[in-house]
């Protein structure tokens, strides 16, 4: 062919008979690359939209619980690789600190848990009737295999977005106290009624002005750089989507998990999410060796 041809046909044509995304796909794309939040708490939300849809609909029918189990899992891995070239620290390396600092995780929230259920048993009555699955309804087929799912989305997916969220994006963006109070007045300086208030205040209508606070914390503070302000506001907002039974464990995991980014920095967030996978696996094979061998059945729910 001729050197000075760029693009041969046979190139145009490979070129233009290629699938190219969707519309929404590109409008998807586009508010990703907007912001360094966007691809860091899309998964996040996902996971707990479906959570809430599958709650819903597995009470009605168990047996579709599998099933939406996958794509919920499946579409929150989805957005993390598609956009992985946005997310720098979301890193897979291993170091030896995830073995004993995610078995000891899983001992201490299981020992916590316990306790606090003899303590105040008549707040977590339900907690001991609710079974892990219903086998006469899904079957000890579908049951086993609703385990293992969980298993892989507990150990995997769970870890990924929730340290991505968690110890990178809050982590990061609460790291100072007087920028994210103003960002929290920024967030409602946008919201009705509040807003509306907000802007005829004279300190109401300069932080209105600013540029906002949440993202400029986040451009100026690297990755696994700590403040004791940023660990107790990433780890508050962890322990908000847990049990409260299990909110003085989660506490101590969250701190515990900052800690460990904080000491395996320059691996990025792999050694927090196979801290984080550890302990949840534990945590599986815990559930799973009480369910058969112990007729109490307490300590079940809250971990899975």
């Amino acid at each position: 062919g001729n050197p000075k041809s760029p693009v041969t046909p046979d190139r145009q044509l490979i070129c233009t008979t290629m699938p190219q995304p969707s519309e929404h796909l590109r409008r998807l794309d586009t508010s990703m690359e907007a912001s360094p939040w966007m691809p860091r708490i899309a998964p996040w939300a996902l996971y707990l939209i479906f959570l809430f849809a599958i709650s819903s609909i597995s009470d009605q029918w168990p047996i579709s619980y599998p099933f939406m189990y996958t794509i919920q899992c499946v579409a929150v891995v989805w957005l993390m690789v598609r956009y992985r070239k946005l997310l720098p620290e979301l890193t897979f390396r291993f170091h030896w600190l995830a073995v004993p600092v995610g078995i000891g995780v899983a001992w201490m929230w299981v020992t916590i848990g316990d306790w606090i259920t003899t303590m105040r048993p008549g707040w977590f009555q339900d907690i001991g009737t609710k079974p892990f699955f219903d086998e006469d309804q899904m079957g000890p087929i579908y049951g086993w295999l609703a385990m293992v799912l969980r298993l892989l989305g507990m150990s995997i997916a769970v870890p990924m977005f929730e340290e991505l969220f968690n110890r990178s994006l809050l982590l990061r963006s609460l790291h100072r106290a007087r920028p994210t109070g103003v960002g929290v007045l920024q967030a409602l300086h946008d919201m009705p009624m509040i807003g509306d208030w907000l802007v005829t205040t004279k300190w109401g209508s300069q932080i209105g002005s600013q540029p906002p606070a949440f993202r400029a914390q986040f451009d100026s503070t690297s990755y696994g750089r700590l403040s004791v302000f940023g660990v107790l506001a990433s780890t508050a907002v962890f322990v908000s989507v847990h049990h409260p039974r299990d909110w003085v464990a989660c506490f101590l995991c969250g701190v515990i998990y900052c800690l460990v980014v904080g000491a395996t920095r320059r691996h990025g967030l792999g050694p927090v999410i196979w801290t984080h996978g550890i302990t949840n696996a534990s945590l599986w094979g815990y559930t799973i060796y009480c369910h058969y061998t112990s007729e109490q059945t307490v300590t079940l729910w809250p971990y899975l």
